[in-house]
């Protein structure tokens, strides 16, 4: 990119410009929020390998048997023309309580690379240790249906 940006015209040249009008599948019509199978076949969750990492089953994971974590609840009282005096509730600080999933925490016998050092660190060694564990996979992603109005 120039120094001066009035001497920027055509440096960043748009390899592929947009021609109107917007196809239905953009817009919410015919075709809109189907993923074909050509794609979602390719990519399947969780991946069975990273690039330069190995097999997945053979890194740390996170597993969900951790207590939920929630704020604690403000308490008000409420105090009318009368002389009663009552507490009003305000929950228990977890919205939804049919969220029963527990927190994803480390599995005790995985080492976990500190996330603050930088990508040239070795990771520590072993990744996992001791007997078989449980590995944890993740819901398969859906698609949810477009809120109603």
């Amino acid at each position: 990119m120039p120094l001066d940006p009035r001497a920027a015209v055509g440096v960043c040249g748009n390899l592929n410009p947009w021609s109107p009008p917007l196809q239905a599948w953009q817009t919410g019509g015919a075709g809109a929020g189907q993923i074909p199978a050509s794609v979602t076949s390719s990519l399947a969750w969780p991946p069975s390998s990273l690039s330069n990492a190995g097999a997945i089953t053979l890194l740390p994971s996170y597993v969900p048997t951790g207590a939920l974590k929630t704020l604690p609840v403000p308490t008000f009282t409420v105090s009318g023309k009368s002389k009663a005096t009552t507490t009003a509730n305000a929950g228990n600080g977890w919205e939804n309580p049919s969220d029963i999933s527990g927190m994803y925490v480390p599995v005790p016998t995985c080492n976990y690379l500190d996330p603050w050092v930088g990508p040239t660190v070795a990771p520590p060694s072993p990744l996992c240790s001791g007997g078989t564990r449980r590995r944890y996979e993740a819901e398969e992603p859906a698609i949810t249906p477009p809120p109603s109005v």
